[in-house]
C-alpha cells in the first residue's frame, strides 16, 4: 500500500501461502501480480522482501533461490537479525546474492493484510544490518526504498540490533503478558468486574501482548540470548520492589518511580 501510494511506477508482487491474504490485494489492488508460487513473485525482481516469521527465512530462501537476479537484493522485515544473517543471509551469500537485514519500528498487535496501512513506515525508524558484507551501492539503494516510504534508516550491527529491541520490544512484550496474566491472579475476583473497571492504563499497558502467541514465540525464541540477562534484571527489580512495599518503604518505592519515570522520558 505504502509504495502503491510513493512509488506508483514500480511493479509490486505479493505471494503468500494462503489463497485469503493474496484475494484481499487483487480485490484492493494492492499488486500487479498476487500468487502462491515463488517463481511468478520472485523471477525478475529487483529487490525480495521476507515478510514470513523469521524461522521461515532460510527455507524460503532455499526455494526462491534459483530463480533470483544477480543484481536483486533480498531484505526482510523481521523483529531479530542475528538468525536472519546466520540463516538465510549466509545462505544466499555463498549463492553469489545480497542480503541486507531490515526491521521497520513499526506495526500494532493487529494481524493480516485487512489491518494494512499505506503511511505505516511514515517517521517510522527502519534498522538495517549488513552482517553478509553487502556492497555500499545495495546498501544505498535498500536506505533509498525506506526512505520514499517516508522512514529513516539507522544502520547498525546484528547484535546491538537484538540487544536494543530486546530491551525496547521484546521483554515489554513479556511484561505486558505479565500484566494481563496477573489480572486474573486472585481469582475471588468476578471477570465481570475487572472488565468494568479496567480502564485506559490496563488497556495501554497490555495492548501488544494481544499480538499472535505464534509469531512472538519464534520471535522471543530466537532472541533469547538478548532477553534473557534483560528478564534477570527485571524480576530483581520486581523482587526489589516487593520489597519496599513489604517494608513499607515509601521514600524508596517513590524514587524508586522517580527513576522509571525519568527513564521513559529519556527514551521517549
Amino acid at each position: 500500500m505504502a509504495m502503491r501510494r510513493y512509488m506508483p511506477g514500480v511493479e509490486i508482487r505479493l505471494w503468500a501461502r494462503r489463497e485469503e491474504p493474496l484475494a484481499y490485494a487483487k480485490e484492493n489492488g494492492l499488486a500487479d501480480i498476487c500468487s502462491r508460487e515463488l517463481l511468478k513473485a520472485v523471477s525478475g525482481a529487483e529487490l525480495v522482501i521476507l515478510c514470513t516469521p523469521t524461522g521461515t527465512f532460510l527455507d524460503l530462501a532455499k526455494k526462491f533461490e534459483p530463480w533470483l537476479g544477480r543484481g536483486a537484493v533480498v531484505t526482510d522485515v523481521g523483529s531479530t537479525k542475528g538468525d536472519a544473517h546466520a540463516g538465510a543471509g549466509s545462505f544466499l551469500k555463498e549463492k553469489g546474492h545480497v542480503f541486507i537485514g531490515s526491521h521497520p519500528m513499526a506495526g500494532s498487535e493487529k494481524q493480516g493484510i485487512e489491518h494494512a496501512q499505506a503511511d505505516l513506515f511514515k517517521n517510522a525508524v527502519v534498522a538495517m544490518t549488513n552482517e553478509n558484507g553487502a556492497g555500499e551501492s545495495d546498501l544505498v539503494r535498500l536506505s533509498r526504498f525506506w526512505l520514499e516510504l517516508g522512514a529513516t534508516v539507522f544502520t547498525t550491527t546484528a547484535v546491538h540490533h537484538d540487544s536494543l529491541v530486546a530491551g525496547i520490544s521484546h521483554v515489554p512484550h513479556i511484561l505486558a503478558a505479565l500484566a494481563a496474566r496477573t489480572a486474573l491472579a486472585d481469582q475471588t475476583l468476578s471477570v465481570d468486574d475487572l472488565r468494568v473497571m479496567a480502564s485506559t492504563g490496563f488497556r495501554d499497558t497490555t495492548r501488544v501482548c494481544s499480538g499472535s502467541p505464534e509469531l512472538w514465540t519464534n520471535i522471543l525464541s530466537q532472541n533469547a540470548k538478548a532477553i534473557c540477562p534483560y528478564l534477570e534484571q527485571s524480576i530483581a527489580d520486581q523482587q526489589h520492589v516487593l520489597q519496599l512495599l513489604k517494608e513499607g518503604k515509601h521514600e524508596a518505592l517513590q524514587q524508586w518511580l522517580a527513576e522509571a519515570k525519568k527513564t521513559r522520558e529519556t527514551v521517549c
